[in-house]
Protein backbone atom coordinates (compact mmCIF):
# COMPACT_ATOMS: atom_id res chain seq x y z
CA UNK A 1 0.00 0.00 0.00
CA UNK A 2 1.32 3.69 -1.05
CA UNK A 3 2.80 5.71 1.90
CA UNK A 4 0.02 8.39 1.17
CA UNK A 5 -3.21 5.74 1.43
CA UNK A 6 -1.41 4.80 5.07
CA UNK A 7 -1.25 7.81 5.86
CA UNK A 8 -5.30 8.17 5.01
CA UNK A 9 -5.77 5.17 6.76
CA UNK A 10 -4.94 6.69 9.55
CA UNK A 11 -6.49 9.73 9.25
CA UNK A 12 -9.56 8.14 9.03
CA UNK A 13 -8.77 5.93 12.26
CA UNK A 14 -8.62 8.87 13.97
CA UNK A 15 -11.64 10.18 12.98
CA UNK A 16 -14.01 7.55 13.92
CA UNK A 17 -16.67 9.94 14.97
CA UNK A 18 -17.04 11.42 11.77
CA UNK A 19 -18.07 8.24 10.43
CA UNK A 20 -21.86 7.96 9.35
CA UNK A 21 -23.44 4.55 8.70
CA UNK A 22 -26.74 5.30 6.18
CA UNK A 23 -29.20 2.34 5.40
CA UNK A 24 -30.78 3.07 2.22
CA UNK A 25 -31.76 1.55 -1.05
CA UNK A 26 -29.40 2.34 -3.70
CA UNK A 27 -30.34 4.01 -7.58
CA UNK A 28 -30.82 -0.18 -8.50
CA UNK A 29 -33.86 -0.47 -5.93
CA UNK A 30 -31.23 -2.81 -4.05
CA UNK A 31 -31.15 -2.35 0.11
CA UNK A 32 -27.84 -1.25 0.96
CA UNK A 33 -24.91 -0.14 3.16
CA UNK A 34 -22.62 2.97 3.32
CA UNK A 35 -20.08 3.92 5.67
CA UNK A 36 -19.42 7.78 5.03
CA UNK A 37 -16.71 10.11 6.29
CA UNK A 38 -18.95 13.09 6.51
CA UNK A 39 -17.31 16.69 5.82
CA UNK A 40 -18.51 18.70 9.22
CA UNK A 41 -18.94 21.63 6.19
CA UNK A 42 -21.06 19.53 4.24
CA UNK A 43 -22.97 17.67 6.93
CA UNK A 44 -25.56 20.02 7.97
CA UNK A 45 -26.45 19.96 4.12
CA UNK A 46 -26.74 16.68 3.82
CA UNK A 47 -29.16 16.12 6.84
CA UNK A 48 -31.28 19.24 5.22
CA UNK A 49 -31.48 17.47 2.04
CA UNK A 50 -32.39 14.06 3.53
CA UNK A 51 -35.38 15.85 5.48
CA UNK A 52 -36.40 16.90 1.34
CA UNK A 53 -38.70 15.22 -1.22
CA UNK A 54 -35.43 14.31 -2.78
CA UNK A 55 -35.25 10.77 -3.88
CA UNK A 56 -31.96 10.68 -4.73
CA UNK A 57 -28.35 11.55 -3.06
CA UNK A 58 -24.97 11.13 -3.97
CA UNK A 59 -23.10 10.35 -0.70
CA UNK A 60 -19.69 11.52 -2.15
CA UNK A 61 -20.84 14.88 -2.55
CA UNK A 62 -21.13 14.96 1.59
CA UNK A 63 -18.00 12.51 2.55
CA UNK A 64 -16.01 10.12 1.53
CA UNK A 65 -17.59 6.89 0.75
CA UNK A 66 -15.38 4.40 2.84
CA UNK A 67 -17.31 1.10 2.86
CA UNK A 68 -20.57 -0.05 1.31
CA UNK A 69 -22.27 -3.47 1.06
CA UNK A 70 -25.50 -4.57 -0.05
CA UNK A 71 -28.52 -6.28 2.14
CA UNK A 72 -30.08 -5.62 4.82
CA UNK A 73 -27.15 -5.23 7.39
CA UNK A 74 -23.06 -4.81 7.00
CA UNK A 75 -21.65 -7.86 5.55
CA UNK A 76 -19.35 -9.60 7.10
CA UNK A 77 -16.56 -8.64 4.67
CA UNK A 78 -17.27 -4.99 5.32
CA UNK A 79 -17.26 -5.10 9.49
CA UNK A 80 -13.59 -6.95 8.33
CA UNK A 81 -12.72 -4.54 6.45
CA UNK A 82 -13.47 -1.52 8.72
CA UNK A 83 -12.18 -3.60 11.45
CA UNK A 84 -8.64 -4.16 10.33
CA UNK A 85 -8.40 -0.78 7.99
CA UNK A 86 -9.48 1.75 10.61
CA UNK A 87 -9.96 -0.66 13.65
CA UNK A 88 -13.96 0.30 13.63
CA UNK A 89 -16.43 -2.38 15.10
CA UNK A 90 -19.80 -2.40 13.43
Amino acid sequence: MPRSAQFVDKLISQQGSKINKFHAIDSMGQQAYYFVLMDDRKERSFYQAINTDITTLNLQNYGRVIASCYGEKPSDDVKKLLKDKYGFDV
